[in-house]
Parts: structure tokens; C-alpha cells; sequence
């Protein structure tokens, strides 16, 4: 016993005394009576056992270098105060964020997702920013039967083509917001000659494709397609370029860093003859760069909403971030904050870690505007995993001596009005075809 007593936890040795000692039991007790001198030490054991649960961790993986680095920090900072809602705790086990990057290459983020779930067997994953990363991680976990939270992906293709049964979309996507811009843009112009600036990804063709289908609806015609590398090489000759075309709208589908790449070539006066439609454009791409123009534009929650709520989140972010890059909260924040909350509630009243449980608790979740800090009560379609939210109509109107209330609300749809048709076609894998997995 003491060569190899030290070796084993205290309840365990305790546990092995207690049997050396049956004997003693059974000479001076009945077996009921030695189960009732068990009983104290079977109760202290599940409290000892219950303490030493392992923690869920929770992969956050983005591409935190390059041109969505900053999205990245936003997004992290909004999963890290859902977690702090919760105490840092779900069903008396600790949240542990594990951060890695994703890159902005699918096949790379496929790599990193396996391992997180074979190695570092993880709980559940969020995050991703790129769809095109989103698509390639989504499917692994879907093999795996992992939760994967796409906290801040706009193309439509994520709730469509992409989406998956393990899989929930959070933001609104390029389809939600081109509904309504293209035909606040396209009435301006009775020629209504549109020209698509596509950006060669997933998320630049899934919003090309829907754009083009409301230009259409609208009864304008697309009379040329600009496909740009995903590195912009000459922002000035692509303005420019632009800038000599007879059209009437320019439907821009660039991201992150690349909208602030062009849109610092443009003179704001091009304006005037031509409606520049941007179908999302986040806080990170206004705030490195506060000059720059954006025309028309949406976005699903700003800083400065006139909302219930609001003003507390805001205050409780720059508590805490105040002093940091982005000092204010933007759209990816406030997504990925309400996403991982989503998340943590669904396995709170699910009342188990197990994904089939906590995916049909998610399907059925609906939030209040008020939760939502939002205009409209938000709901998961069940039949597509993607969030219908309130999307809004904004533009940028730089004042120097205030930068950050740069941002004007102009108006907003009801998640009825905004609702992408396309997702009347996602076919999500049944539960049967979806591997049960619990960590």
C-alpha cells in the first residue's frame, strides 16, 4: 500500500482503505449496516467526482492575420463576454476558449478543424468570418458530428449549398441586404444598367449570383460582370476603370481590407452619377479608415442604434475595450456575442452537452428585439440553420471631429422582408446521417 498509495488520489486511497477493512465489517456489522457506513462515502465521491468534470472546449478559430484580422479580435471579444454571462461555466463544467487561425485557405482550415476535434477533442466550434474557410471547416465537423457556430460569414451560400445539419449561420448574408439596396439603388435610375464587382471567392460569387437575381427583379439588366484576384492588385486602375463605364449601379461584393483598398481611390463626387451598392460593410472596415466613402450599405446592428439594450452593451464593451483598437463595438462583435450566447442557452435548456439535443433546442430558439438589441424578434429557420434578423440600411458619413458616429441608419426590413428565397432549397443531412457526438 505505500509504494504505490501516493500514486492514487485521496478519494481513491480512501476507497481501498475502506476495502481492507471490510473484513472488519464483516465480523462487527450486517451487510446493511456496512452499506450504511458506505453511504457518506459514496455521497462525498459524487461531489468529488461531479467537482473534476473536464472542461468544454470551445474553438474559436478565424484568420487572425491578414485582411480579416481585425474581424478576427472583433469576433473573439464578442464569444469572450457570452462567455462571461454565463460565469465561464455551462452545466458545472468551465469554458475554455482555445483560439487558432484558420487562414484564409479552405484546405488549411479543413487540417486545423480535424485536428481540433481528433487531438484536442474540442466541444464545439465558432467563429470562421471567411465562408469559404466556414464551408471547409463546417464539413468536417458535420463528419464528426461537431456543432459548428458560423458566427460572422455573409455568404449566402453558407444556409444554402453549404449548410449543414451540425451547422447555425449567424449573420445575414449578401442576399438579405442586396434586396433591399439594389431597389433603393436600381429606382434611382431609370436606365437601370448594373455592372457586378465580384471578388473570385465563394463569398464574392454567392453574392453575385443573388445580386444579380434582384437586379433583375427589379428590372435592371446586368451589362457586365468585374471579377477581381482576391489580392485587389490595382485598386486605382479598377476605380478608375469603373468610373469610365456608362452605368448606373455598381454592385460591390468585395471584403474586409479590399473595400477600403477601393473605396480610398474613389473621389466621393463619382457618386452622384453612379449609386455604389455594398450588400454588408462591418465597423472593421469603417474605423482603419474613416475618410473613405461608403455610399449605400447594410449591416445588421451599429453601435449607436437607438434600441433597448444598446447603450448597456456598448457601455459594458468600452469598459473593458475602451482603450484598445476598435473602442467601439461594431456588427461582428454584437453577432458574435448573440451567437455564442445562442449556443450556451441551447445546451443550458437542453440540459445536456449531446449534439442531437442541443441542435433541435437551437432549431426551435426565437429572441426578442429586445435580447437582440434589434427592431424585430430574431428566429433560427429550422429548415436552413441560418438566423432571420432585422437587417438595416446605412451609410457612412465621415465627421472628423466624431469618427465614430459616422454611421447612419437610414432604414431597416423585418427578418420577413429580408429572408433570402433561396434557402426554400437547403436540404440539411438528417439526425440519422449526423454522428452523435457528446464531449
Amino acid at each position: 500500500m505505500q509504494r504505490f498509495g501516493r500514486y492514487l488520489p485521496a478519494a481513491a486511497r480512501f476507497f481501498v482503505f475502506c476495502l481492507l477493512r471490510l473484513g472488519h465489517f464483516r465480523s462487527s456489522c450486517s451487510w446493511r449496516k456496512a452499506g450504511a457506513c458506505f453511504l457518506p462515502f459514496l455521497f462525498l465521491s459524487s461531489i468529488s467526482f461531479a467537482q473534476t468534470l473536464p472542461p468544454l472546449l470551445i474553438a474559436h478559430v478565424m484568420p487572425t492575420t491578414g485582411r480579416f484580422a481585425l474581424h478576427a479580435e472583433a469576433d473573439r471579444r464578442g464569444v469572450e463576454m457570452a462567455i462571461e454571462d454565463f460565469g465561464g461555466k455551462i452545466l458545472g463544467r468551465d469554458l475554455v476558449l482555445l483560439t487558432r487561425n484558420a487562414t484564409t485557405d479552405p484546405a488549411q482550415a479543413a487540417k486545423i478543424a480535424e485536428s481540433l476535434i481528433t487531438q484536442n477533442h474540442i466541444a464545439f466550434m465558432v467563429g470562421a468570418i471567411d465562408s469559404g474557410v466556414a464551408a471547409a471547416m463546417s464539413a468536417v465537423c458535420q463528419k464528426y458530428g461537431v456543432i459548428f457556430i458560423n458566427t460572422n460569414s455573409s455568404s449566402p451560400s453558407e444556409a444554402v449549398e453549404n449548410a449543414h445539419r451540425t451547422k447555425f449561420v449567424f449573420d445575414a448574408n449578401g442576399a438579405n441586404f442586396n434586396k433591399a439596396l439594389l431597389k433603393y439603388a436600381l429606382d434611382r435610375h431609370p436606365r437601370k444598367r448594373a455592372i457586378l464587382l465580384t471578388e473570385d471567392n465563394v463569398w464574392g460569387h454567392s453574392n453575385a449570383a443573388a445580386s444579380r437575381g434582384y437586379i433583375e427583379r427589379y428590372g435592371g439588366s446586368v451589362v457586365e460582370e468585374v471579377v477581381v484576384p482576391v489580392s485587389l492588385p490595382d485598386p486605382a486602375g479598377l476605380a478608375a476603370r469603373i468610373a469610365a463605364m456608362d452605368i448606373d449601379v455598381v454592385a460591390v461584393n468585395l471584403s474586409g481590407n479590399n473595400q477600403i483598398r477601393l473605396f480610398a481611390q474613389i473621389d466621393p463626387a463619382l457618386f452622384e452619377r453612379q449609386s455604389w451598392v455594398v450588400g454588408e460593410v462591418d465597423w472593421e472596415e469603417l474605423y482603419p479608415a474613416p475618410g473613405t466613402p461608403r455610399p449605400l450599405f447594410g449591416t445588421t446592428w451599429a453601435w449607436n442604434l437607438d434600441t433597448p439594450g444598446t447603450a448597456e452593451f456598448v457601455a459594458r464593451y468600452r469598459q473593458r475595450y475602451g482603450n484598445t483598437v476598435l473602442d467601439y463595438p461594431g456588427d461582428v462583435t454584437h453577432a458574435a456575442y448573440l451567437a455564442m450566447r445562442a449556443l450556451l442557452q441551447a445546451i443550458e435548456r437542453a440540459g445536456t452537452t449531446h449534439n442531437h439535443a442541443v441542435i433541435r433546442t437551437l432549431e426551435t430558439m426565437r429572441w426578442s428585439a429586445r435580447e437582440r438589441m434589434q427592431h424585430d424578434d430574431a428566429y433560427l429557420d429550422p429548415a436552413s440553420h441560418h438566423l432571420q434578423q432585422s437587417v438595416y440600411t446605412a451609410t457612412w458619413r465621415h465627421d472628423p471631429a466624431n469618427p465614430a458616429a459616422g454611421i447612419k441608419i437610414l432604414g431597416h426590413l423585418s427578418p420577413e422582408e429580408a429572408r433570402y428565397e433561396g434557402e426554400d432549397a437547403t436540404r440539411l443531412e438528417s439526425f440519422e446521417e449526423t454522428p452523435s457526438y457528446t464531449p
